[in-house]
């Protein structure tokens, strides 16, 4: 998904996507491993009504680059703006879906934070 190729001038050129870590989100509500709940609202009602944060994503940086970082892929050439307000990936146990959420949208749980081992892309 992150691998693009030029072709012209009797060549082919490969540009593939930068790899990183997301930046540090000092001023995130939830962290690595809590269980919040999902508010029933139109932006996210329809999410399940738990789910585990797996990393948040500090304004102005990408959800895509944050999403390919956590599971340790190239980022993507082509990507989404987040916008100014803190957002989270979250994932629940089970399900191949990644979950993005504004932090307006998330309450806590009161459950105890899950320990998160490695994350990784389904085949």
């Amino acid at each position: 998904m992150s691998d693009v190729f030029l072709i012209g001038k009797g060549g082919i050129s490969r540009l593939t996507g930068q790899r990183g870590e997301t930046p540090p989100c000092p001023g995130a509500k939830f962290k690595r491993g809590d269980v919040v709940k999902v508010r029933r609202n139109k932006a996210v009602g329809h999410f399940p009504p738990e789910l585990v944060v797996l990393t948040a994503v500090p304004p102005g940086f990408s959800p895509d680059w944050a999403l390919a970082d956590l599971v340790g892929e190239p980022r993507p050439l082509m990507c989404r703006v987040d916008e100014r307000g803190i957002s989270y990936i979250l994932a629940r146990e089970g399900d191949a879906t990644p979950y993005r959420c504004r932090e307006r949208d998330l309450l806590p749980s009161g459950k105890e934070p899950v320990e998160i081992g490695s994350i990784g892309r389904e085949a």
